[in-house]
């Protein structure tokens, strides 16, 4: 089995498929609940400057912005971006979006804060996901702090290998996994069933164990302050399908 799972990030995330088949797992996410925790972790106060790293559709960035933050949200996606640009200007938010791999991403201005939320590192070869954080440790002030959200490798090991997300109309989205233990990548081939046609893309997720990322941030040159198992702020188990990891960027 190939270490990396070679597709287009186009195939797997079309922004209007994606959002389609997401909509309500998306509706349900407390997203204001989940910026309380990223000010808190992060020691945020407005109008500080903060870096969403893989912004998706923008919903974190945009209510950063609400906030009176300065934020800027980078995605590879051009949908993603197009759909958060246009939110940002129908809200009135000072939002900024960039379309840009962030393996290639320099930052020319300082951040206060970053985050890099649900399992935006994980696409990529180790040796990329080190390059990523290295731009990210880049772009920080000393000091200066960065959230990192993974899905819990213990806990991701053990769902079913087969999921179906079907719409009410019928249309569905089924995933079928397998965990591949000599690249610690979970390998995904997900079928989309819509108005009819099929299409199918297969993916891989590297999944960390919180001891081998907590190496890396080190590694990079970050301090690792703490770790949680969710936005509530509880503490990091085997039962908790995500992995908040908060490390510094050394003061000067």
């Amino acid at each position: 089995m190939s270490a990396v799972a070679e597709f287009a990030f186009e195939d797997l995330f079309h922004a209007g498929e994606y959002l389609y088949f997401l909509a309500e797992t998306l509706a349900e996410e407390n997203t204001p609940a989940q910026v309380d925790f990223v000010e808190k972790a992060l020691g945020l106060s407005a109008p500080m400057r903060v870096l969403d790293l893989g912004c998706g559709h923008g919903r974190h960035t945009n209510e950063l912005a609400r906030r009176g933050y300065k934020p800027v949200g980078i995605d590879l996606i051009e949908g993603f971006v197009e759909t958060a640009k246009a939110d940002a200007e129908r809200d009135g938010l000072s939002s900024q979006f960039i379309q840009a791999d962030l393996r290639n991403f320099r930052s020319e201005e300082v951040f206060d804060g970053a985050i890099c939320l649900f399992d935006v590192l994980g696409f990529f070869s180790d040796e990329d996901h080190e390059l990523i954080l290295h731009n990210a440790l880049s772009a920080l002030r000393p000091g200066g702090k960065l959230l990192l959200d993974l899905r819990t490798r213990e806990w991701m090991t053990r769902i079913p290998p087969v999921s179906v997300h079907e719409k009410p109309n019928g249309d569905m989205m089924v995933d079928r996994v397998a965990f591949d233990i000599e690249s610690g990548r979970l390998v995904d081939k997900r079928t989309f069933v819509r108005d009819g046609k099929t299409r199918s893309v297969t993916f891989s997720v590297r999944l960390y164990a919180y001891t081998e990322i907590r190496s890396i941030l080190r590694a990079v040159g970050f301090r690792v302050e703490g770790v949680f198992g969710g936005y509530d702020g509880s503490p990091l188990t085997i039962a908790k399908n995500r992995t908040l990891v908060v490390a510094q960027k050394p003061p000067k």
